[in-house]
């Protein structure tokens, strides 16, 4: 199939390439992720670059697990003018959607005789800053990948992109390193680059969901920012427009799609800020993000998850006021279930003061029950508004084993106090040049300390969390199935850190579904359909709920006809909980 933008005037040289493939390796930075459901802002600028400048080529989108599926990808590659990976694992982490591209791979994928003549471009972060391999280790420079690559795009690559167009597909007079003069310099690109989602397995699901980009930079870049992270390597904070946003918000929702994550930026609370750029930490303007909401919500009234992601602890402690009003602002337009993400990193004195970090313990703590006092209520029966993540790094510069107290003692405060956040990342870094971490040396915690620590944490902390934030007969609604294992299904609503439902196998193998929570693990739910059917329910599907073991299973599976809550305790001989009472359906199945 051939995806092109006919009908469009072409502003470059007229001399346009037939057919362009991008294969998305997915990305992973501190302020965008790319890997499914999610789909980073990449791929589409990069096509909407492709169609502004050329609007009858072809672009062909592929993402890396579609090209692993293939035998001989090559193939369909050796007809392009040219050849795109975008890649860059910044943020080391675990995924269900997809795995994002290693280095080995990329070498072997593009280093095929078939497509030996072809211009490749590497694309993205690992162009960038690097090649992230995994946390704990340095990352290699890009130049590890040329070859292959014929050509590494460390500017923007939309921009260089364009200039390629341009220049007549002379890449000899292109310079690869260029970067974008104003934040609306994408705004074209964003829209015209709608089109490309269109060819994401995840499209035709329904199970996509859009990063959409506010600003890029770190407000905190004049004081360095934190050691370890390369957004304050993009300079002075290049805000976009609320209605450029909402442009390419209006340009996806019109493809199909409604899911948006206003995630593709440091700290979404700064958004607007007049101080941005010339305060650490800047006042916070509640109208202006008012605005950004409203706009998006205009133009996709029917969307189904609107969540964020990025949001500075120290902004809501220096801030507290304005902070707590774009909270209040942010839960009258999005969707229940959001979280805002705090790049805590660590809570031990001498590692904060030494990596310059955002937030010390007391602010951290305020930032938190702030954030509970205004987003921890929820609708009925359903996940809280919006809650804080923890992230937690290791690996940084004044570590040692006390770190591992001080992160588990402020850990055990949030218990105590009754808070709630969402989830605790526990991660170790990458160091990439360019940052103040990748010149100094560090020693660190030992590994078996860390892997010590992290599982005193989920055994401790994680399961007291996940039980506050989704009790026993929450609904989660719009749940996709993620994949089939064993005797159970694996599915995941759409949105920011998403909570990991395990089904049993039995009633409902839906790709997409309403569920209700059962029981708790650390990390991972076990749910049921929502409602439940009592009739034509499966023996391992009862076996889930906690106290209903395999005998009263299998009565209830003899059992001819149950019609009501108080039938089905007479047959167990006991009383059922409310939150399952009001989950159960009696109706006949639909089979029948």
């Amino acid at each position: 199939m051939r995806f092109h933008q006919e009908g469009m005037t072409t502003s470059g040289s007229g001399n346009e390439l037939d057919r362009v493939v991008i294969v998305d390796g997915y990305v992973d930075e501190p302020t965008c992720l790319g890997v499914p459901p999610y789909i980073s802002p990449y791929p589409r600028y990069l096509a909407g670059a492709i169609w502004t400048e050329s609007p009858g080529t072809e672009v062909v989108y592929q993402t890396i697990d579609q090209v692993r599926l293939l035998r001989n990808p090559q193939d369909n590659w050796a007809s392009a003018d040219m050849i795109l990976l975008i890649a860059g694992m910044i943020v080391p982490g675990k995924y269900i959607g997809g795995t994002p591209i290693s280095v080995k791979e990329a070498k072997r994928f593009f280093s095929d005789e078939r497509i030996a003549d072809h211009p490749k471009l590497l694309v993205g972060p690992w162009a960038r800053f690097g090649c992230g391999l995994e946390g704990g280790r340095l990352a290699l420079s890009s130049d590890v990948l040329s070859p292959p690559f014929d050509y590494i795009v460390s500017g923007d690559s939309e921009v260089v992109l364009a200039d390629i167009m341009k220049a007549g597909y002379d890449l000899s007079t292109v310079d690869l390193s260029k970067v974008r003069e104003t934040p609306d310099g994408i705004q074209e690109y964003s829209i015209r680059g709608a089109d490309v989602i269109l060819q994401h397995p995840g499209y035709t699901k329904g199970h996509l969901i859009c990063e959409i980009e506010t600003y890029r930079g770190c407000p905190r870049y004049i004081t360095g920012g934190c050691s370890f992270c390369t957004e304050p390597l993009y300079g002075h904070p290049a805000q976009r427009a609320a209605s450029d946003v909402a442009r390419e918000v209006e340009a996806l929702y019109e493809k199909g799609v409604r899911a948006f994550r206003i995630g593709n930026q440091a700290d979404l609370f700064t958004y607007g800020s007049e101080g941005i750029g010339d305060d650490e930490f800047p006042k916070p303007n509640p109208a202006a993000i008012g605005e950004l909401f409203t706009k998006i919500r205009s133009v996709a009234p029917e969307l189904e998850v609107l969540h964020i992601d990025n949001v500075n602890p120290g902004t809501l402690a220096h801030h507290p006021e304005e902070s707590r009003e774009i909270a209040k602002t942010i839960i009258r337009h999005h969707t229940p279930g959001d979280v805002a993400a705090f790049g805590v990193e660590s809570l031990d004195p001498e590692v904060v003061r030494r990596n310059n970090l955002k937030a010390d313990e007391d602010q951290v703590m305020n930032a938190v029950r702030l954030l509970n006092e205004v987003g921890s209520r929820r609708p009925l029966w359903g996940l809280p508004h919006l809650l804080p993540g923890i992230n937690l790094l290791y690996g940084l510069l004044g570590e040692s084993k006390k770190t591992l107290e001080y992160n588990e003692l402020f850990l055990e405060r949030l218990l105590e106090e009754n808070l709630i956040v969402r989830r605790i990342n526990i991660r170790q870094v990458i160091g990439f040049d360019g940052t103040r971490l990748r010149g100094e040396k560090r020693r660190g915690v030992k590994r078996h300390q860390f892997v010590k620590h992290k599982n005193r944490v989920r055994e401790t902390i994680d399961l007291e969390m996940i039980k506050r934030v989704a009790p026993y007969g929450t609904v989660i609604r719009f749940a996709f199935l993620e994949q089939q294992r064993g005797k159970s299904n694996l599915y995941r609503p759409l949105g920011t850190y998403p909570l990991l439902c395990q089904m049993p196998n039995g009633q409902s193998t839906q790709a997409k579904v309403d569920v209700f929570v059962v029981d708790h693990g650390p990390r991972s739910l076990t749910v049921l359909p929502h409602p439940f059917k009592v009739r034509g329910s499966s023996i391992s599907q009862w076996q889930a709920v906690p106290g209903i073991g395999a005998r009263r299973a299998a009565r209830i599976k003899a059992a001819d006809s149950i019609q009501s809550s108080e039938r089905l305790s007479t047959l167990l001989e006991t009383e059922l909980p409310e939150w399952l009472s009001r989950n159960l359906n009696f109706d006949k199945p639909e089979t029948e």
